[in-house]
């Protein structure tokens, strides 16, 4: 790289992130279940970190160990600075969750051993010994007792037993899954204990020849980086029954992490170092629970109907207001490009189109790439029913999807059953783009590129955007991806879309090229960029080198973020954003240049390598005037932003700006009521004389 100087280390980018994610939980910004929410996602976030991505870096580590000794003190001091940066967090995560706790006491109450009083007490030995006690199965570790295998992220009681020759041995008790996350005790108030606090609690009922003189609560995560290029053989044809024991084996990997809660434990924590050959950096206490399930029990309790006041207000999709739900909707797509941006508009258009597809007789052929689907999709059920009724349906599932394998391959499964032909990525390249094809018998057709996954669920959860099209040249390259990605080769050329691996790095560094071109010849020119993360070193400096030439570079990146922005002299004019809300933002957007110049495009690719050179992505351009000034209001909002955005600063830190200046721009909630408002100008009913005058020509009118 030629900008050392202005790289981030990209794991240390990612911490600062969740913690992004952690403040959406701080006192008064969000309704309190919502604040829960976001401590939820801090902690689940946590864990996925750890399992993949310092997985992946200690493997690094203990692979260069042998080679490169420079390379593993590198990458180990890496190692050792995420886990640092971790551990700075946690104090904030506590801190915030008894704030919870606490702005909650007037409707529910956590009890812990310190507030238990007498009755409480009785009535929990109670509860533990009639439905608790019977599913425990408790283990004695010495030894002569070996260490029992512990499921990653299950969480377990671990106590230190002292025996009366002053022998000691270690009890384990793990939490049953089968039971609910927390108890709740009897009466008018609302007071629960967590269910692995019960067990620690009585867990001297369980090792009752002993005396406990030291308990946590911990749970263990294990390593999640299998790389199937090198567990996958030439032998294994059948490559969905090869990745299905490859998940079986993923969760039998080493564990990276320990986290706990407890304190004055030292004699048990050092069996579990020893015992799990982990180092003392991969140990985390802290005092907030260390799994945050018992929420849906306490959402069952308040229901959003019931308590409004706890949750964000509802904020429903709008059904595309230009579409005519009484036509043809294939017909209207090829009449006119439609741009979709979820979950501000309804998915249902989705849903209509295939199911209007799987119906119309003019339909030959579907094929659509599946990534991450809904476990209840009914784009999939569109698809099968497609096939039923004799359209050639072609599905590209992949099911290296990480953590959603088990899924896809149950998804791929049934389509193969129901007719449809089921093809998986090239060996080595993931296929992340987000594409659908319908061909029509008489050779026209439609597609759709998109930003985020076929997927019902999480089109109400991310901000998305899918561009539906009868733009001949685009459909004709997206038939073409899926033709190249039949015949097992990648697209080495198209008219219109750019397309990884092969294209779409060369395409973005001609496109920034242009704009360093266009500044140096004087002549107005810009580039803004929205996406996830920006890891891509050549990118990252083609970026500095557009900045420095005289481009204005605005990004908006929600995670992690590789380059420094604003240094004198070498990123002045390079500025990076970050929006953390209620919805995750997920879309991708391209635009370069300046002015009514600007070119826009929509990507399922962020900036990352793996995604412009290690994976089959797509982004395409926007040629519709309408869909244009969409992609321009939403990149407007967004780089005006003050009420959820933090601005990445020269020194590396993220800071919140002050909402106080100029009138308040949320994002998100500026979508939503633009998609609110465009639907109502839509479907407000015209006054008899305005609609007379508009079916009567001039001519007639003068008459008149």
């Amino acid at each position: 790289m030629k900008n050392k100087e202005l790289w981030i280390d990209r794991e240390l980018s990612w911490t600062q992130f969740n913690r992004r994610v952690l403040e959406e939980a701080q006192r008064g910004r969000n309704p309190l279940m919502e604040r829960l929410r976001f401590i939820s996602i801090f902690e689940s976030n946590f864990d996925e970190f750890f399992r993949v991505r310092v997985g992946a870096l200690q493997d690094q580590v203990l692979m260069e160990e042998d080679e490169d000794a420079d390379a593993a003190k590198h990458d180990a001091k890496r190692l050792s600075d995420v886990c640092k940066a971790t551990r700075r967090l946690l104090p904030r995560l506590d801190a915030l969750f008894d704030e919870c706790m606490e702005d909650a006491s007037d409707r529910f109450t956590r009890l812990t051993e310190d507030t238990l009083s007498d009755d409480d007490r009785a009535a929990l030995r109670q509860i533990f010994d009639r439905e608790v006690a019977p599913f425990i199965a408790p283990f004695v570790t010495d030894k002569k007792h070996p260490f029992p295998f512990l499921e990653n992220g299950v969480q377990v009681v671990g106590v230190t037993l002292q025996k009366k020759n002053g022998g000691v041995k270690f009890g384990l008790i793990s939490v049953p899954k089968a039971l609910p996350r927390a108890i709740f005790l009897p009466g008018r108030r609302c007071r629960f204990i967590l269910l692995e606090d019960l067990i620690q609690l009585f867990a001297h009922k369980v090792f009752h020849r002993y005396e406990i003189v030291e308990s946590i609560v911990f749970s263990i995560i294990r390593n999640a980086d299998i790389d199937e290029n090198e567990a996958l053989y030439d032998f294994d044809v059948d490559f969905r029954g090869a990745m299905s024991k490859l998940v079986d084996l993923r969760g039998k990997l080493a564990p990276v992490e320990l986290k706990y809660r407890g304190e004055d434990c030292d004699k048990i924590l050092t069996h579990l170092k020893r015992m799990l050959y982990l180092s003392k950096k991969q140990l985390f206490c802290q005092k907030a629970p260390l799994q945050m399930g018992f929420l849906s029990l306490l959402e069952a309790r308040f229901p959003k109907e019931k308590h409004p006041e706890l949750y964000y207000e509802p904020l429903p999709s709008v059904y595309p207001p230009q579409v005519d739900k009484a036509a043809s909707l294939l017909d209207q797509v090829m009449e006119r490009d439609r741009l979709l941006s979820y979950p501000f508009d309804d998915i249902a258009f989705l849903l209509d189109l295939l199911e209007q597809a799987a119906a119309d007789e003019r339909v030959e052929s579907i094929a659509c790439s599946l990534y991450r689907v809904a476990s209840t999709s009914k784009i999939v059920q569109h698809l099968i029913d497609a096939a039923r009724r004799s359209k050639a349906v072609t599905c590209l599932v992949e099911l290296r999807a990480r953590f959603d394998e088990e899924n896809n391959i149950d998804w791929s499964k049934r389509l193969e059953e129901a007719g449809c032909r089921v093809i998986y990525g090239p060996p080595g390249y993931k296929v992340h783009c987000k594409l659908l094809y319908i061909g029509l018998k008489d050779g026209r057709g439609l597609a759709q590129v998109g930003t985020g996954n076929f997927n019902e669920n999480t089109a109400k959860l991310y901000t998305d955007l899918a561009l539906f099209t009868g733009h001949k040249g685009i459909v004709e390259d997206v038939k073409n991806v899926f033709a190249c990605l039949e015949a097992g080769r990648f697209v080495e050329k198209s008219e219109h879309l750019l397309v990884a691996p092969l294209c779409l790095k060369a395409g973005l560094m001609d496109l920034i090229d242009q704009e360093i071109q266009k500044a140096r010849d004087g002549q107005p020119a810009g580039i803004q960029l929205k996406m996830n993360s920006l890891t891509d070193r050549e990118l990252v400096d083609k970026l500095i080198e557009a900045g420095q030439a005289g481009v204005r570079v605005q990004m908006v990146i929600r995670g992690i973020c590789c380059l420094t922005p604003g240094v004198p002299g070498l990123t002045d004019n390079i500025e990076v954003r970050s929006i953390v809300g209620r919805l995750l933002e997920h879309s991708r957007i391209y635009v370069f240049g300046a002015g009514r110049k600007r070119r826009y495009f929509i990507s399922s690719a962020d900036f990352m390598t793996r995604n412009t050179m290690q994976r089959v992505e797509a982004a395409v351009p926007v040629y519709d005037y309408n869909a244009r000034r969409k992609l321009a209001r939403i990149m407007r909002l967004a780089l005006s932003d003050n009420q959820k955005a933090w601005t990445l600063k020269a020194d590396g830190s993220y800071k919140m700006p002050s909402s106080s200046r100029g009138k308040p721009v949320n994002l998100q909630l500026a979508l939503y009521q633009a998609a609110k408002d465009e639907s109502a100008v839509v479907k407000k009913p015209k006054s008899p004389k305005k609609a007379a005058n508009k079916n009567t020509s001039p001519n007639k009118r003068r008459k008149k």
